[in-house]
């Protein structure tokens, strides 16, 4: 995850396609930091890219930075619909979403679910991550869904493992007694911080820790009621 909150020139975000495929991977990795040069599941494989675009085209993004007639991915974010309320939201990342293939994503679901998002290196601290933020809260809107929630990692709670458990850490960062590099960004941003996610995915620096993040869409508008023949049941979705 980014916490940069700068602004950025030359940077726009579009949807994810196919011809971004060998850039995504390079820079999930770098983010990650492991060598582009290896093969990586976590790093977005080609493949797996077009599973992603063919299941949920519209909630895949890069943001891509231009220099002259030369462009660089230099941020990637994944989402996914989903009908299971925040309120389930404590399962963890291989529960909710299955795999970086999205087999979990419904095309009916109310609520979008962050996957992932990378920033990289080179370009972190300056508007790229907020430029992400920014397509995806846009998104929720359009498609009119009740809200976004994620798993945002505790990705400081490395520093305070020697001396308070993962649920100490998360209620200090809840109550802003304390910063993490990550979840107050998300914060920042309008996420209300819930509850800690026991071990809702492995990265070492976070212990596995990660808190239940949600934005409520405040423009959602409850789908109308579907006219329906004498005698037939009117039902909202």
């Amino acid at each position: 995850m980014s916490s940069d909150d700068g602004c950025i020139r030359h940077v726009s975000v579009e949807n994810t396609q196919l011809k971004h495929a060998s850039s995504v991977y390079n820079t999930i990795c770098l983010g990650y930091g492991v060598s582009p040069e290896e093969v990586h599941e976590d790093c977005t494989s080609k493949e797996v890219l077009e599973q992603q675009l063919s299941r949920f085209p519209e909630g895949q993004f890069v943001a891509v930075h231009h220099d002259g007639e030369q462009e660089q991915v230099v941020g990637v974010a994944i989402t996914m619909r989903t009908n299971t309320p925040p309120a389930k939201g404590e399962q963890t990342w291989f529960d909710l979403v299955g795999s970086l293939n999205l087999p979990k994503h419904d095309p009916d679901g109310r609520w979008l679910y962050g996957v992932d998002m990378v920033v990289h290196p080179d370009f972190r601290r300056r508007g790229v991550g907020t430029a992400l933020y920014k397509a995806r809260f846009e998104l929720v809107k359009r498609l009119n869904l009740r809200g976004w929630y994620a798993g945002g990692m505790l990705m400081g709670y490395q520093n305070y493992a020697h001396k308070m458990t993962p649920e100490a850490y998360a209620d200090k960062v809840r109550r802003r007694e304390l910063l993490d590099p990550t979840v107050t960004m998300q914060m920042n941003r309008g996420f209300k911080a819930v509850k800690l996610i026991k071990d809702y995915y492995p990265i070492p620096d976070a212990h596995g820790a990660a808190m239940l993040i949600i934005w409520h869409n405040k423009h959602y508008k409850l789908p109308k009621a579907q006219p329906t023949l004498r005698g037939e049941s009117v039902q909202r979705t």
